[in-house]
């Protein structure tokens, strides 16, 4: 009896703790949220200014950043965006991306990489403010710092087109049609994967008028460069990006074909592999009762943020954040039990597509499972009725509030 006694007295801590973490996780920063949140803020200026300063020295620049800075020369100049200019890599993102990193390649080079920096960070917190609640954005942000760091180290522009996608969710859940599909059109001319979050679409209603909304800010978008270079010099950037696009679909990167690839040695083309991707993510979408449903929307939304990364043949280490964002959003807003945060744990290793893979399979299984018939259809679906609540900042967050347990 005495040994038993002992060996329970030792796994005490161990038990404690684990209910301490449990308690955690159901209601994250419930004593003090505004100082979490603010603590939160302070490791992302940290980690702004730390990188800034690091990036800024000339001894230790990557070549994205000075890229990026050249691309609007280049264009005002009309010169081939995409020729090798000595910088290490290549330009690889459309005309009109050239023209939007005027605000940052403007400036001296130090304050045009910190305000490219702030862009990105800024642009996820509001995202994440925008679709979780507050506690929850905060405990997601927290969980993303060290992806948020690794694609700042890179100067990449990953967390600003996860902003984009995730906004463009939350405009369409409330019906802002325009902002939504413009949100996806600056996403796409940045990074073309952008462009698959026109599924969400499926979910609203006036798909029609949403098609002519979306084919009119992608014509607005591709066009915007006429504001500094002729018609026929950005036909010809148009044809210099298509050719370079095309070199590049042999690539494999960090991506699952990569991993099969580096792992079995197939030499597959990327198309079947990137084909049964698609076939498993769109698949639960043959489910069209759960469309109605906030929670079924809001899993494929983060389903669909870490497949245009598992899939992508031009994945990279940095791409990760935007699959990362994906992971945290199904994470917060599910019940959150440790397996959960094991699977998050590991997904955070670094091991790239092999990371992530676990906890996609689980999402999909749980959009092929989940079933929300119990709730009001009034309540759940944005445009179930006229004049119903639209704003995922309020009945939306309120919901998600609901189904990951916070009180």
């Amino acid at each position: 009896m005495r040994a038993r006694s002992t060996r329970r007295e030792t796994y005490l801590p161990l038990i404690a703790s684990s209910r301490g973490l449990q308690r955690f996780l159901r209601n994250p920063f419930a004593r003090h949220p505004r100082r979490a949140r603010a603590f939160v803020y302070l490791l992302l200026a940290i980690i702004v200014v730390a990188v800034t300063a690091q990036r800024g020295n000339p001894l230790h620049y990557h070549p994205t950043f000075p890229i990026f800075r050249a691309s609007f020369r280049h264009l005002l100049n009309e010169e081939n965006l995409y020729a090798g200019y000595g910088l290490g890599d290549r330009f690889k993102y459309s005309p009109t991306a050239a023209l939007l990193f005027a605000p940052f390649a403007i400036p001296p080079f130090a304050l045009g990489l910190l305000l490219w920096n702030l862009v990105n960070v800024g642009a996820l917190v509001y995202a994440l403010d925008q679709l979780l609640p507050r506690r929850l954005a905060t405990f997601a942000l927290l969980l993303l710092l060290p992806e948020i760091h690794g694609a700042m180290q890179r100067s990449q522009s990953n967390s600003l087109v996860a902003a984009l996608i995730v906004l463009a969710f939350v405009a369409l859940e409330r019906g802002q049609q325009v902002r939504g599909y413009l949100a996806i059109a600056f996403g796409t001319a940045i990074k073309l994967f952008p462009v698959a979050a026109l599924a969400f679409a499926l979910f609203h209603p006036r798909r029609f008028r949403a098609a002519l909304i979306f084919l009119v800010c992608a014509c607005g978008v591709v066009l915007l460069p006429l504001l500094v270079t002729s018609p026929a010099a950005l036909i010809a950037q148009y044809g210099w990006w298509r050719a370079i696009e095309s070199t590049d679909a042999l690539a494999r990167g960090a991506s699952v074909m990569g991993l099969l690839h580096r792992s079995l040695g197939v030499d597959w083309p990327n198309w079947p592999v990137q084909l049964v991707g698609v076939a498993m993510l769109v698949t639960p979408l043959a489910r069209v009762q759960q469309w109605q449903f906030p929670r079924f929307r809001r899993e494929f939304l983060a389903s669909l943020l870490v497949f245009i990364v598992l899939f992508n043949h031009q994945a990279e280490r940095a791409s990760f954040v935007i699959a990362e964002v994906g992971v945290v959003i199904w994470f917060v807003s599910s019940p959150r039990e440790l397996w959960r945060l094991a699977l998050v744990l590991i997904s955070l290793t670094g091991l790239k597509s092999l990371g992530f893979l676990p906890v996609w399979a689980v999402m999909q299984h749980a959009l092929w499972t989940m079933d929300e018939r119990a709730g009001s259809l009034a309540e759940s679906h944005p445009h179930a009725r006229e004049g119903s609540e639209t704003r995922v900042s309020a009945s939306g967050r309120r919901e998600i509030a609901a189904t990951a347990g916070i009180t």
